[in-house]
């Protein structure tokens, strides 16, 4: 069985032929250092993943063609979504890496009031760009088959001012709860992260009343991108995908 895996950035069709664009060709032929003949798996975030091989490598592209559908993940039943103020850019880059290997479906960059980042609207589409190459990567080496979608920068008020159902909650250090004391039962979760500064008491204020429950993470203080790590790890761990009772499906 093949053991590279290469996300396709339009539909797979079993018996269409793929012709890779050049950072695609660059990654297949000088860092997986593959050529004709030789076989990976490809997914396009439907969920599905399929046995490709190589059939040309020139200098203009490189074809795959799918030969079979292998695997089809299933859904998440229940939605996490973040709201991460913007951090800087090497541990905004390793939150979503790692919160996209364990599970998270939405990722929302904030500009709130501590935030240190600030990003020009001219620059938003350059930033959302790069970060969606990160989470593609990060699929690509978790073996996961749906990419988590990641909306365009918005204000913190904006976010917490959003009306919906979800259970909502809200990292604060200086909170008595943890989260064996909540329970969002059969509920999507939204979960607020604060900056390197943390929140200003006006933002914790707006997020009282707008239904967000205040969680500690315990009684050591976590730097932003190692809190949102951890949160989505017990959200997992509690009421997802990583509980106990999650049964073992095997490729």
């Amino acid at each position: 069985m093949a053991k590279h895996r290469l996300y396709i950035d339009s539909t797979i069709i079993v018996g269409n032929e793929i012709h890779l664009r050049m950072d695609r060709m660059h990654y297949i032929m000088n860092v997986l250092r593959l050529t004709i003949d030789d076989s990976l798996i490809i997914f396009d975030g439907s969920g599905h993943e399929y046995f490709a091989e190589i059939i040309e490598v020139n200098k203009k592209h490189v074809t795959l063609i799918p030969r079979e559908l292998i695997h089809s993940e299933k859904p998440s039943s229940r939605i996490i979504r973040i709201g991460q103020c913007l951090i800087k850019k090497s541990k905004m880059d390793l939150m979503l890496q790692k919160t996209t290997e364990l599970g998270v479906n939405v990722i929302i960059p904030l500009a709130s009031q501590y935030s240190v980042i600030k990003i020009k609207k001219s620059n938003e589409k350059f930033k959302k760009d790069h970060w969606e190459r990160i989470t593609r990567s990060a699929c690509e080496q978790c073996g996961r088959n749906f990419i988590p979608e990641i909306k365009n920068p918005r204000s913190i008020d904006k976010f917490i001012n959003e009306k919906s159902n979800n259970f909502k909650i809200i990292l604060d250090p200086a909170s008595s709860k943890n989260f064996n004391e909540i329970n969002p039962r059969d509920r999507n979760i939204d979960i607020l992260i604060g900056p390197e500064g943390g929140f200003s008491n006006n933002e914790i204020e707006t997020a009282d009343r707008n239904k967000f429950v205040r969680v500690s993470m315990g009684p050591r203080i976590l730097r932003a991108e190692t809190a949102a790590m951890s949160a989505i790890s017990i959200i997992q761990s509690l009421w997802g995908d990583m509980s106990a009772d999650f049964p073992l499906k095997k490729r």
